[in-house]
């Protein structure tokens, strides 16, 4: 019951931390349209403003995947699996998950590298010569994120496959025998 507790105390985290998200995609929407005025207008341009939405989609996308895991929102192909009993199934998505944290973790290290990286080097963006290491940390706090929801995850469903007792369906979500196409 603690896990879902800290699950639910981090998914507040996780979706305060979305909120910059939103905020780059709007000013990303700000910034394009207010490019593509100018050139039509034969005004001028914004100079970077690719370069900058690029970053910004990223940093938009990077941001997102902790949240799909918070909402259990990644796609999983289960058809031969939900076949099975919730203990297996349970142990079955475990391992599963246990190896994509495994990936997540290696993709922290990476990004830590990475970070540890540009801020050593100094290196900065093509056109606007902005530092990468800031761009670089949301991507790492992003698979932060997503590191700790999914080991999270991974024990839950350990603890659930030892207890066979399946969760309660959600409303308007699927009962135990629904899933199992019964």
């Amino acid at each position: 019951m603690k896990l879902k507790k800290f699950r639910a105390a981090f998914g507040r985290v996780v979706t305060g931390v979305s909120y910059i998200s939103m905020a780059l995609l709007f000013a990303m929407v700000v910034i394009v349209a207010v490019d593509v005025i100018l050139r039509k207008a034969q005004i001028g341009r914004i100079n970077g403003s690719n370069e900058l939405t690029t970053y910004f989609m990223v940093i938009v996308c990077l941001l997102g995947i902790p949240v799909l895991q918070i909402k259990y929102g990644h796609v999983w192909v289960n058809l031969v699996t939900n076949k099975f009993s919730y203990r297996f199934r349970s142990f079955w998505l475990a391992v599963t998950l246990l190896i994509e944290t495994t990936v997540i973790a290696l993709l922290v290290y990476g990004g830590a590298t990475k970070v540890s990286l540009f801020i050593h080097t100094g290196t900065t963006t093509d056109v606007l010569n902005i530092p990468k290491w800031i761009f670089a940390i949301f991507g790492l706090i992003a698979f932060a994120e997503y590191f700790v929801l999914s080991l999270v995850d991974t024990i839950q469903l350990f603890i659930d496959g030892v207890k066979n007792e399946p969760p309660a369906p959600v409303e308007g979500g699927w009962t135990e025998d629904e899933v199992k196409g019964i």
